[in-house]
């Protein structure tokens, strides 16, 4: 292998002498990377030549390291992808089978229906898709002992059983799954705009089905076009995949013993041990022992000192002491076995700089009144520090009222939140400018030729089957942007075909490839729910419906683009081939038939349910999520964004933060050229900017937990125990979630659904404290206000 892995000499020659090579990384990582022990048999030049090959490949490679290695290999040259993937397919096993369609149709109706179904309780539930990966291995191999019937049809016979169940099948049908069934992102939206208790703008069956099927399939077109960006080279190792290929391969492949750092568990059996722990732990967080999940035991001492819960409360505070025995509390803000370090370590830095420095600083300070609300809050508030009454600035009918407004209140928001904001202004327009800078050269040449740079042996691989034209994803992107323009014309919405077309559309045609290389490399991706409403409130002001269907649009055009191209990877990654036509008619299908059943169950429950989306439902079915997003059609739709953010407003100062992206990326990027094999190469703008994009409702604890997690296992561990590491490490990452998803399902409809409730102190020790509360630090007089009074705004 080490002989495989040499340095590909770039076009620039500039970059040619400043890019180091492999081997010369080599010999820098054995001055860098501390010893570590690693199972070598045998002594002499073989066993050191073996281990200094491991100590480089424990080296983190950037994106731009990465796109410039020589991939001709027979193994992919990057360690995370050549532990997790086997470099072997064999064509003639078969994927397009009658079992196939038949479990696939199933559990996209069943899981689509049932996420649909308990996505509208409080508390919801959403089934992920790991439950399907492990339900259909068993039916898949109990269908293998059926009898042997052929179905005669013709050209069109098949057989009902068509031999043993094979990992094709079996990803197959989890691809599908993973593309449909969960909740869809504008079901939100849909329910505020037909709900009685939101818009009450129902429009039927049809404009239901049509706005979730193009809202789910906008990005679909645009990502199959760009696979030559996003797909095809292997610098996109999309680090998220990875745990599912190396749990198809637990379930499939022969099980071997040999050892990895003293370590001699087979995988399957790694999995089964470490699925069943995270199962078991999880009832403690979850239902036993709530506290643990936000373990801020300094607030339980002091519970009313309001200083104190900021500082160290896990609520409203900052978290400084981040404990958790909660695996939903570690990956909350993002998966830290997956995610390479040197992005774990943008994301924290941004952490400590805005959050953990300088938001305790600036809300102490009373900037932007700030210290009359909590510190970290997602919520909206008025000049009284109370949450922000919508209904006192519209009329009957839901509109604005201009002067209704200035008799109430400006509106107000967290320190942490207007944080968020500014950050996310930023992380927009820095990753425009990081991708043409650092990738720039990359796309124009795979623009010019979809194999250059080389094709690693995955893709070589996928050669023998026949490819998606071109022209299909055209004519997807096509139907679905007529469905489009059908769904916003022929029913009133509010947004007009060009707003549809140049700002939904055109979000998505703009940031597929910078988005999908960004998160191909770094597992993050940016947050583009906020800009597009601030586009849309400006753009359309007073049109909360609009402001709604741009969000869902411009927000799912490449959200989804970026799940679709993701799976078209995992099926590139699979130890057999997955065939890209099947795979692409399986996305198209799958999705066409969740979106389906979603409409169906959502009409049944608005014509079945009494009082669904109310708080007076019994059955607590009160639609939360829909609550929300009706909220920010109201904030940004209504009242709009012109009120929060222009010149004189409170908030104007950090619409700024859309210049010092691109500033902070160009300085960041002349650095890196004048110092490329410095530390400055691990720094990621848009990643800095973004990736921290969680706050709120997440707080700064989930973000340390990730970092010291990721510490730990991709840092320490990968240097000190790198066989460990490949062997393990994405297969634990796989276990624990699998284990606490199923604990997820079983504690809620064995317990949670039946409002079966364990109470004692672990459970209630945190919940009256200053943190529990959101207290903030000042507070306003009975019959008082702060900032501009009644006229003043």
């Amino acid at each position: 292998m080490a002989a495989e892995i040499q340095h590909a000499p770039p076009d620039d020659s500039s970059i040619e002498q400043s890019t180091p090579s492999r081997d010369e990384k080599k010999a820098d990582a054995d001055d860098t990377i501390k010893p570590y022990a690693v199972d070598l048999e045998g002594e002499g030049s073989d066993a050191e030549k073996q281990r200094l090959v491991e100590k480089a490949e424990a080296v983190e490679l950037t994106p731009v390291e990465a796109f410039k290695w020589n991939v001709e290999g027979d193994q992919s040259p990057f360690p995370e992808v050549a532990a997790c993937v086997p470099n072997t397919d064999d064509p003639s096993i078969p994927c397009n089978t009658f079992r196939a369609w038949f479990l696939t149709t199933v559990f996209v109706i069943v899981f689509s229906g049932a996420n649909q179904f308990f996505g509208l309780r409080y508390p919801s539930l959403s089934i992920g898709y790991v439950v399907a990966q492990l339900l259909v291995f068993p039916i898949g191999r109990a269908w293998e002992r059926l009898p042997h019937w052929r179905l005669p049809l013709g050209k069109l016979s098949f057989d009902i059983n068509p031999g043993p169940f094979n990992m094709k099948e079996h990803a197959l049908i989890v691809i599908c799954v993973n593309i449909s069934s969960s909740i869809a992102y504008a079901s939100g939206a849909l329910v505020a705009i037909v709900s009685p208790v939101y818009w009450d703008h129902d429009n039927g069956a049809g404009f239901s089905f049509l706005f979730l099927l193009t809202t789910q399939m906008l990005g679909f077109g645009l990502a199959g076009m760009s696979r030559r960006w996003l797909v095809y080279p292997a610098a996109l190792i999309w680090p998220d995949s990875l745990a599912s290929t190396v749990l198809f391969r637990a379930l499939h492949e022969p099980q071997e013993h040999f050892s990895a750092n003293g370590w001699t568990l087979s995988r399957y059996r790694f999995f089964s041990y470490f699925t069943i722990f995270a199962f078991v732990i999880f009832w403690f967080p979850d239902y036993i022992w709530t506290s643990l999940s936000t373990f801020a035991f300094i607030t339980w001492i002091v519970p009313h000192n309001q200083k104190v819960n900021t500082i160290f409360g896990m609520n409203s505070g900052l978290g400084l002491l981040p404990i958790s025995f909660d695996w939903t509390q570690i990956t909350y803000a993002g998966t830290p076995l997956t995610t390479p370090f040197y992005i774990t370590c943008n994301a924290f830095a941004v952490v400590v700089l805005f959050y953990l420095f300088l938001s305790p600083i600036l809300y102490y300070n009373n900037v932007w009144y700030s210290a009359y609300l909590p510190l970290l809050s997602s919520s909206t508030f008025d000049n009284t520090g109370s949450s922000y009454n919508i209904s006192r600035v519209v009329d009957a009918n839901l509109n604005f009222v201009l002067s209704k407004y200035e008799e109430y209140s400006p509106m107000y928001i967290s320190m942490s939140y207007s944080i968020s904001y500014a950050l996310s202004f930023a992380a927009v327009t820095a990753i425009v400018f990081h991708t043409y800078l650092y990738n720039g050269k990359e796309i124009w040449a795979k623009f010019k030729n979809s194999r250059a740079g080389g094709e690693d042996i995955h893709k070589r691989l996928m050669n023998v089957y026949e490819e998606v034209p071109d022209w299909w994803y055209g004519v997807l992107t096509l139907i679905v942007l007529g469905l489009g323009i059908l769904t916003v014309r022929y029913w009133e919405s509010g947004l007009p075909v060009w707003g549809f077309i140049v700002v939904c559309f055109g979000m998505g045609v703009v940031l597929i490839v910078p988005e999908g290389i960004l998160e191909g490399t770094t597992n993050q991706r940016i947050f583009l729910n906020i800009i597009t409403e601030l586009i849309a409130g400006y753009a359309w002001p007073g049109k909360p419906i609009a402001n709604m269907m741009v969000k869902c649009y411009g927000y799912n055009s490449v959200k989804h683009g970026m799940d679709f191209a993701k799976d078209l990877k995992l099926g590139q990654y699979m130890l057999q081939k997955i065939p890209p036509r099947v795979l692409f008619v399986g996305q198209i299908y799958s999705s066409i038939l969740a979106t389906a059943t979603q409409t169906g169950v959502l009409r049944w429950m608005i014509g079945n349910i009494p009082n669904l989306c109310s708080s007076k439902n019994t059955q607590r079915f009160t639609c939360n999520g829909a609550k929300v997003v009706y909220n920010a059609s109201l904030i940004w739709g209504t009242i709009g964004p012109q009120r929060m953010f222009q010149a004189g407003q409170v908030y104007n100062g950090i619409m700024y933060f859309f210049l010092i992206g691109p500033v902070v990326t160009v300085i960041v990027y002349y650095l890196y050229r004048r110092y490329p094999n410095t530390w400055v190469r691990y720094i990621n703008v848009p990643i800095f900017f973004n990736a921290a994009g969680n706050i709120p409702p997440a707080n700064t604890t989930q973000y340390s937990l990730w970092f010291i997690f990721g510490f730990l296992f991709n840092y320490l561990i990968r240097q000190r125990a790198f066989a460990w590491w490949k062997r393990y490490n994405y297969l634990l990452q796989a276990a624990m979630d699998t284990g606490t998803a199923i604990a997820t399902v079983v504690i809620f409809f064995a317990l949670s659904y039946h409002n079966v409730t364990l109470k004692w102190w672990g459970n209630t020790v945190g919940s009256n404290t200053d943190d529990a509360n959101s207290v903030p630090y000042l507070t306003v007089a009975k019959g008082g206000y702060f900032g501009k009074g009644p006229g003043q705004f």
